[in-house]
C-alpha cells in the first residue's frame, strides 16, 4: 500500500507501508492534513484502489472522479 500526495496535480509516494498498518497510517495521514490546514493525500490499495481523504478525514474511494 502507499501513502500518496498531489502536487501540482502529480500524486507522488510519501511512504509504502504494509496493509496491517493501514488505520495507524490513516490516523497519521489525517493529523498531518489536519496540521497543514489541507493536503490532498489519498492512500492506493494493494488491488490498485486510491482513496482519498475527505473534509471528514477518513479516506474513501471516489467513483468516476480523480479526487481533485
Amino acid at each position: 500500500m502507499k501513502l500518496q500526495i498531489n502536487a501540482n496535480g502529480i500524486w507522488k509516494n510519501i511512504v509504502v507501508f504494509d496493509a496491517e498498518r493501514a488505520p495507524m497510517v490513516e490516523d497519521a495521514a489525517a493529523s498531518l492534513a489536519r496540521a497543514l490546514g489541507r493536503a490532498n493525500l489519498a492512500i492506493v490499495d494493494d488491488d490498485g484502489t486510491r482513496r482519498y481523504l475527505t473534509d471528514l478525514g477518513v479516506f474513501r474511494a471516489l467513483r468516476g472522479c480523480d479526487g481533485l
